[in-house]
């Protein structure tokens, strides 16, 4: 199931890009009524109302910052709860309810279904008291209301407006005449839970008040239900010998999460009794590298909630496990390398993937979607095969390729794709994963197809040496595989929409949290947007296409909150939905255009601050519609301040080359019993510039023992300030800022620190 989750950023300020956030369509007057009146806009969401109130409607649309109905047959009735959607539209205003008026002239594609939204949980005075006036910040959402008592007896009636209270005040709710699952049946008498869809419905101006709150179905109408779990449970803080399960309710219930080797979860249970709606409860005394069954489960007054069985395979305690190596095939700027962290830039992929082969004792699981022009790989894979090693391939359903049928015709058997929509386009292979030593279990994956055509493209790869990571990485390739065995089974191999999300996803490898989503079963976009909104300082992603709406709203948000270090490389920007003129107003995103393609598929949150969850996502997922609802893709999200930094290394180098600058603050760390603290300098130190000669950009590094303002200038010969390329303030460590002297000539320059504690200074040189 794919999840959206509804995570309110309010801004009172319009960015000029294609789409406009559906919360600042509810800016009103001073009347309450919506100042973007008559103006078409487009929005991006997620339908949580269809035509279950007739049709023209309204129905219902909500992205993360807020929702809004849309009234139209030409849209209700054409679209379902769950379809993500984008609409041109007009906003319209109706008895005090801001809409988007479907007509005529109006538009919209569906990007597909499958998709929830979780309510967002409500009072009855949240919304009475909402800023009718100024940003009406609840109309036109989904939320959740709890302990609610109906005002009547008796059976509901259509069409009828009925009074309920909760412990915070009144509101009214309406029986919409269309919702034939709740007319009829009896009016609960004691207290329920609600799930409604927030509107208004007043006569006269000014807006102030006739909010109301209308139900779905009659499972909107929950009785009796206990505190009711929501989504996502997480399996995290994974160790040799525990777990932590975090969930919330709806509502205050005690903690419970029940375990076992099995799902009959026979294990028995931990349970913290006290009431809360966030809880948080620790596995202990577990077997190391085995893979546990757990549900969280809560219990209140009202009854007993239970989650759904996950799996979560507990870290190996073995010190020889646990290497993650990342290789980039074009060279990066080690200038911004956290110390003994230099990235492995200008790798020979190919060499790296025989070596990988040729190591291979047991088992080869190879998934891709280009083999050509590689025989030397694939006649390493035969003769792999002849020495007895087993040999599996899946591969896309596209024309037999050059080195792929070189495999067949050394009778290695394929599981080809085996539907229309989308393409299987992983690149990955698992390594000796079939027999019983786990040391010797490799994943490779990333970006790089096996092709001649893309040793000129740039591309990341990486190995990842973890039992667990493997064994997830065999039940997504045995799925589309069809068997467990040696034989593909055509009848039972599962691509695309047809698969399940049925691997683990949260893994301890060599002590970094690292997550595995698979498209399009897994949500992969939704964790993608999860992690974006994790952001307190940077965003940076290097892309070669970039037409998620859900993804550029994410990064917008976190805009809007005030993350303005949003820096982007997109090869291919003009393609038909892409965002790259959506980026410009909120980050510095440049196009790719300097031969071949930029091929990767990675982004980066928090790259510099160690104390704000440094995350990196790669593999071969696009940050594209299709790559999230039709093809075959794996991702890998490494939560890792040594990994982020290494990619960052990358992106710092295909950044300068079009022209980009920025600064960076690389900390100096320490690990000890497992706890990664900065070591922060007790010295001012200027560094010599690199690249030294250069042109036309350079990176120059100083450390700063505290927090300090700093200008950083360059000076000619002759004592001239030829360019302030810094003031202003800087924090304590080692920073990295870009300086770029395409407009001065040739020659030799001096560049100063002025710090309060002293000037100091070094020579660079420009050659042209």
């Amino acid at each position: 199931m794919k999840k959206f989750l509804a995570i309110f950023v309010f801004s009172f300020s319009l960015l000029l890009s294609q789409n406009t956030n559906i919360i600042d369509i509810h800016q009103n007057n001073s009347s309450g009524e919506p100042v973007m009146l008559d103006q078409v806009v487009t929005v991006s969401g997620i339908v949580t109302v269809a035509a279950e109130f007739g049709t023209p409607g309204p129905a219902a649309v909500q992205d993360s910052t807020g929702g809004v109905a849309v009234y139209g047959s030409g849209f209700a009735s054409q679209v379902a709860i769950g379809d993500s959607v984008t609409i041109t539209a007009t906003v319209d205003f109706f008895n005090g309810a801001t809409q988007l008026g479907f007509g005529s002239s109006s538009s919209f594609t569906n990007h597909g279904g499958g998709y929830t939204v979780e309510p967002v949980v409500l009072t009855l005075a949240d919304i009475v008291n909402q800023a009718w006036n100024g940003l009406e910040a609840y109309e036109g959402i989904l939320a959740r209301i709890n302990d609610v008592t109906i005002g009547a007896s008796g059976n509901f009636a259509g069409s009828t407006n009925y009074d309920i209270t909760d412990a915070t005040g009144s509101l009214e709710i309406r029986i919409d005449d269309n919702v034939s699952s709740i007319i009829g049946t009896p009016i609960p008498s004691g207290e329920v839970d609600i799930i409604v869809n927030v509107s208004q419905y007043k006569f006269n101006a000014p807006y102030s008040s006739g909010y109301q709150v209308l139900p779905r179905t009659s499972a909107d109408i929950i009785v009796g239900s206990g505190p009711q779990i929501l989504t996502p449970v997480v399996a995290s803080d994974i160790t040799p010998n525990s777990f932590t399960v975090y969930y919330n309710t709806a509502e205050d219930g005690d903690s419970e999460v029940e375990y076992g080797l099995t799902d009959a979860l026979e294990l028995g249970s931990v349970s913290i009794d006290e009431d809360t709606t966030y809880h948080i409860v620790p596995i202990t005394g577990l077997d190391p590298l085995t893979t546990y069954y757990f549900r969280a489960v809560s219990t209140n007054d009202g009854g007993r909630s239970e989650g759904e069985i996950q799996q979560v395979s507990t870290s190996s305690d073995n010190p020889e496990l646990g290497a993650i190596n990342v290789y980039f095939n074009y060279p990066v700027d080690v200038s911004v390398a956290m110390p003994d962290n230099e990235a492995n830039g200008t790798i020979d992929f190919k060499a790296k993937v025989l070596n990988r082969i040729n190591s291979a004792t047991e088992s080869i699981d190879i998934a891709l979607y280009s083999f050509f022009g590689m025989d030397d790989v694939a006649d390493a894979i035969v003769a792999a095969k002849d020495r007895g090693v087993k040999i599996r391939v899946v591969y896309d359903d596209r024309a037999m390729q050059g080195s792929m049928q070189r495999l067949v015709n050394a009778g290695i058997q394929l599981s080809q794709r085996n539907i229309t929509s989308g393409i299987m386009h992983n690149k990955f292979a698992i390594f000796d994963a079939r027999d019983t030593d786990p040391v010797n279990d490799w994943i490779w994956t990333g970006s790089w197809n096996w092709t001649s055509g893309e040793l000129d493209w740039r591309n990341n790869v990486l190995e990842i040496n973890d039992p667990n990571l493997a064994e997830a990485y065999e039940d997504e390739f045995e799925e589309m595989w069809g068997s467990d065995g040696d034989t593909p089974n055509s009848s039972l191999a599962k691509f695309g929409s047809f698969k399940s999300n049925n691997t683990i996803h949260t893994f301890n490898i060599g002590g970094k949290e690292v997550h595995l989503y698979f498209s399009p079963s897994d949500g992969t976009e939704t964790e993608i947007v999860n992690v974006i909104g994790t952001a307190d300082t940077s965003i940076y992603f290097a892309l070669l296409a970039f037409t998620s709406n859900p993804i550029f709203d994410a990064i917008e948000n976190r805009y809007n909150a005030g993350v303005t270090d949003i820096r982007g490389i997109i090869s291919d920007a003009n393609i038909n939905g892409s965002e790259f003129d959506n980026l410009q107003p909120i980050s510095e995103t440049f196009q790719y255009n300097l031969g071949g393609k930029l091929h990767h598929k990675y982004g980066m949150v928090d790259v510099s601050n160690i104390y704000s969850d440094p995350a990196v996502i790669t593999g071969s997922h696009n940050w594209s519609n299709a790559a999230n609802t039709t093809n075959d893709e794996n991702t890998l999200i490494i939560k890792d301040i040594h990994i982020a930094n290494q990619y960052m290394q990358e992106f710092k180098k295909r950044y300068n080359e079009l022209g980009g600058t920025t600064d960076f603050v690389i900390p100096v760390i320490t690990s000890v019993e497992g706890e990664t603290t900065e070591i922060l300098p007790t010295d001012i130190t200027l560094n010599q510039n690199y690249p030294n000669p250069f042109n036309p950009v350079t990176t120059i590094s100083f450390t700063l023992p505290e927090r300090m303002n700093i200008e950083l200038s360059v000076y000619n010969m002759l004592g001239e300030k030829v360019a302030e390329v810094y003031s202003g303030e800087r924090q304590a460590g080692v920073n990295f800022i870009d300086f770029n002297a395409n407009n001065l000539s040739s020659g030799v320059y001096i560049y100063n620190l002025k710090t309060p504690q002293g000037i100091y200074s070094k020579k660079l040189t420009l050659l042209k």
